[in-house]
C-alpha cells in the first residue's frame, strides 16, 4: 500500500513521526493516518492532498504515484445549496432608478446657466469702460560726449620658459582576478558552506552534543561555523555540494543517500549503500 512505502522510508530515515509533524507542521495523527491508509480520519481532498505531497517530499519520495492512490479514496465536500437570487431579493421600484438622475440633471443645468450669465455680465462691463488716456512722453536730454583718451601701449610681459615634464614612475596594477574563499578569520574555527541543488535535510552536531538542523530546497545556501569539530549528517548526499573553508570538496555522495562526515578532517560515512569514504 501506499502508506507502507510513506513509514518505511522514514524509518529507513531515523525519523520518529511526531518529529516529521513538528518539522513540516502537520498533525502527527494525520501522518498516521496516511501510512495507515485510514482514510476515514483525514479531512477532506483539498487538504489531504497538500499533505500527502509535503509528506512525501519531506522524505524524499515521488508523491505523484502515491496520490493516485488515494485520489479514489478521499472524500470531497458535498455541493452547497445556491438560492436563486430572485427569491431573495425584493423588488425596488422603478421611481428609485428614475427619479435621482433627474434630480442630478437639473441640478447640472442650474448651475450651467448660472455660470454662463455671469460670463456674459461681465464680458459687457468690460466693453462699457472707457479707455484712459495714455500720457506723452517727454523726450530726455542726451549727455554731453566725452572725449576718448588717447590709448597708451603696454608692453608685453616676457614668455615663460615652460618647465621640463619629469616622466612618473609606471606603478604596477594589481591582480582583479578572483581569488580563492578562505576562512572568515584565522584562528577562529572552521566553517561549512552548503549549496544545495535538490531537496536535502541536514544536520550538524558540535563538539559539545548541540545540534542544528535544516531543510534546504534547490537553490538554498547554508553557512555553518564551529571552533573545533563538527559532524554533518545528510539526508540526500547528492543534492548537495560542499565549501569547508573556502575549499571546494565537491558532492559528498549519491543521490537519496544518507552520510555523516566529520570535519575538518573531511571523514564520510556512509549509512545505506556505500562504504566508508575517508579522506
Amino acid at each position: 500500500m501506499a502508506g507502507e512505502v510513506l513509514k518505511k522510508r522514514r524509518e529507513e530515515l531515523g525519523l520518529g513521526i511526531k518529529e516529521v509533524a513538528e518539522r513540516i507542521k502537520i498533525k502527527a495523527e494525520y501522518l498516521s493516518s496516511i501510512e495507515e491508509d485510514r482514510f476515514e480520519k483525514l479531512p477532506v481532498a483539498v487538504y489531504t492532498i497538500g499533505y500527502i505531497r509535503c509528506y512525501a517530499e519531506y522524505l524524499q519520495v515521488d508523491p505523484e504515484p502515491i496520490l493516485a492512490i488515494y485520489s479514489g479514496h478521499l472524500s470531497y465536500p458535498p455541493p452547497s445549496t445556491i438560492l436563486p437570487v430572485s427569491s431573495s431579493m425584493k423588488k425596488v421600484p422603478f421611481s428609485y432608478y428614475v427619479i435621482p438622475p433627474l434630480v442630478l440633471l437639473l441640478i447640472g443645468l442650474t448651475v450651467f446657466i448660472f455660470k454662463r450669465q455671469n460670463d456674459s455680465d461681465g464680458q459687457v462691463k468690460q466693453i462699457a469702460a472707457p479707455a484712459l488716456p495714455v500720457p506723452a512722453e517727454k523726450p530726455q536730454p542726451e549727455p554731453p560726449a566725452q572725449t576718448a583718451s588717447p590709448v597708451v601701449p603696454q608692453p608685453e610681459p616676457p614668455a615663460q620658459t615652460a618647465s621640463p615634464v619629469i616622466p612618473q614612475p609606471v606603478q604596477p596594477v594589481p591582480d582583479v582576478r578572483s581569488q580563492p574563499r578562505e576562512r572568515a578569520a584565522a584562528g577562529t574555527g572552521h566553517t561549512v558552506e552548503i549549496t544545495a541543488h535538490e531537496l536535502t535535510w541536514v544536520q550538524i552536531t558540535y563538539a559539545g552534543g548541540k545540534s542544528e538542523e535544516a531543510l534546504l530546497k534547490p537553490g538554498m545556501v547554508k553557512v555553518w561555523s564551529f571552533p573545533d569539530k563538527a559532524m554533518l549528517k545528510m539526508g540526500n548526499a547528492g543534492g548537495a555540494k560542499l565549501i569547508l573553508d573556502g575549499r571546494d570538496i565537491g558532492i559528498p555522495g549519491g543521490k537519496g543517500q544518507i552520510m555523516s562526515i566529520a570535519f575538518p578532517e573531511n571523514r564520510r560515512v556512509v549509512k545505506e549503500s556505500g562504504a566508508d569514504g575517508g579522506q
